[in-house]
Formats: structure tokens, sequence, C-alpha cells
């Protein structure tokens, strides 16, 4: 490759030239930005003596500089402007560049991809999801322990009395602490999916991000699979499940129970609606879908088989 690399490998600037020149230059100070956070374009020092050699380069060689940071520190102390690596140039530079220590090369690896991480779990999406996915965990806890209670018999003036007591005090710590998360939960969907809460109520709105895996596969689900969302199919002759997490969306407790199919099928495609304003188009389009979602419930409400 006839071309004037210019490539940054940990804190150290690597110049290739022709091919066979390597130069090394050390990179100098940079500023904390914080955990996670990538290094600022302005941020970055470039070394004279590497500032020098690009000037000396002769003007008919181009100038490639891989990375957008150092291509962005470069580029405004040149007369002649560089010009940014693609693909190749990239697997030329690193193909040219000394081997680095391989548990150098293994730590630096394990720090980005926990920089990584730490940034992904603090996306709203994953916020939210993991806040629904906790959420119905503890509400299947506090089923099985009211069901449990329901069938202990605790026999007067034994020990029985004195443990039930002990539970019933466990109970309602338990159900606080779901209260508490419920409200955690509904807050977080408010605020990241606005329109989809407004519909279908905050809890489900959560539930249904969470079932579909994030935001994206949910804007990109169809109304029908949105309907579906969450629901386990039994073995058996009967007919399939009509709907899943939708059958706690808001209203549908209010129509009757041989119509709540059909309203699930009406609030799916109100709900399908919504997720992609929500994630696509940041549109607010709730009050809308909440009147046509009203409207619909009124008419099962009325109608007689």
């Amino acid at each position: 490759m006839r071309a004037t690399l210019v490539v940054a490998r940990g804190p150290t600037v690597y110049l290739v030239s022709g091919g066979t020149r390597i130069h090394e230059f050390p990179l100098g100070p940079t500023p904390s930005r914080g955990h996670g956070t990538s290094r600022a374009t302005d941020s970055l020092e470039v070394p004279g003596a590497l500032l020098e050699e690009l000037r000396a380069v002769d003007p008919s060689v181009p100038v490639v500089v891989c990375g957008r940071p150092l291509f962005g520190a470069v580029a405004g102390q040149l007369v002649r402007p560089p010009r940014l690596a693609g693909p190749a140039a990239w697997h030329f530079a690193l193909g040219a560049l000394p081997p680095l220590d391989p548990k150098v090369e293994r730590e630096r690896f394990l720090l980005r991809a926990r920089a990584d991480l730490d940034a992904a779990l603090r996306s709203p999406e994953e916020v939210l999801v993991s806040l629904a996915r906790e959420e119905e965990r503890l509400e299947r806890s506090v089923g099985r322990e009211q069901r449990a209670a329901e069938a202990f018999v605790a026999v007067p003036g034994t020990v029985l009395e004195e443990y039930a007591r002990g539970w019933e005090r466990a109970r309602e710590t338990l159900e606080q602490h779901h209260r508490e998360l419920v409200r955690l939960l509904e807050g977080e969907a408010q605020r990241t999916l606005p329109n989809l809460s407004a519909v279908v109520g905050a809890r489900t709105a959560g539930r249904l991000a969470a079932a579909a895996g994030g935001f994206a596969p949910l804007a990109r689900m169809s109304s029908s699979r949105l309907q579906l969302l969450g629901s386990r199919r039994r073995p058996g002759p009967e007919r399939g499940p009509r709907y899943g997490v939708i059958y706690r969306a808001e209203d549908a407790e209010q129509v009757p129970g041989d119509r709540r199919g059909a309203f699930a099928r009406s609030e799916a495609a109100l709900a399908a609606i919504a997720a992609r304003a929500d994630i696509l188009t940041h549109r607010n389009v709730a009050e809308q879908l909440v009147r046509r979602r009203t409207t619909r419930r009124d008419q099962l409400r009325r109608r007689r088989r």
C-alpha cells in the first residue's frame, strides 16, 4: 500500500510508511472522562514529532489515519488534509504493527468489554426489561405465598400459631416490596414508553417490552404476534391461547369474558401503533389511541351474542 498510515493502539501512535518503516510515538496524557466513556476527539494530544513526520511526507503520498478520534485530532493540525482509513487500510495497518503481549491484549479487551456491558446495562431499555422481569417473578412468589397461607392450618395454642404470625409478617413485607417494585416499573415505563403505557397501562407496557426482548423487536412486531406475546400453549385438543400479556391491559376487566378475545385483537393493534410511535417516530399519539380503545370497549360491552 503506497500510503502513510497513522494508527493508535493503546497509549502509542504508530506511523507506517511503505509497509516496512514503523515509527512509534507515545500519546500525551488524556483527561479522564469517567468510567466507560470513550476518549474525546479534542482531548487527544498528538505528539509534535508525529506531526513533523507527517508534514515531511511527500505530497504525492496520501496520509491515511485509522480511527475517527485520531483523525479529528490530526486533521486540525495539518495543512494537507488526511484521509479516514477504510477497512482495507485498517487491516493492512494492524498487520504491519508489532505483536502485543497476549496478556496486555487480553486485559485491554476485558476492560473494553466491561465498559460496553456497563453502558448496555445502564440503558433505559435494559433497565425497564430488568424491572419487568423481576416484577413478574416477584408476583409469582407473592401468589405462591398467598395460596400456601390459605392451605396452612394454624392450630391455636400450638407452635404453629406462633409460626403463622411470623409468616404473616414476612408476607406483608414481601407484598410491600412488590408494591414498591410495581411503582418503579410503572414510572420507568411511562418515561420510556409513554404512548404504550397510556394504551395498555404502564405495568403491561413494561411486561410487553420484556416479553418481546427489547424495544427494537417490539417495534417490529405485528399486532397478531403482539396479541399472543407471553402466552403459554398447553397440550390438549382445545383451541390455543387467544391472548397473552395483553389480557392485563387497562379496561380489559370491564369487557365480558366471552368478548375479551375481540378486545385483545383491538388492543394489540393499538399497542403496536403506540410502540412504534414510542420507539421509532417519538410522536405523541396517546390521546387518539386511548379514545379508540374506549370506543371499542363500549361497543363490546353493549354487544350480545
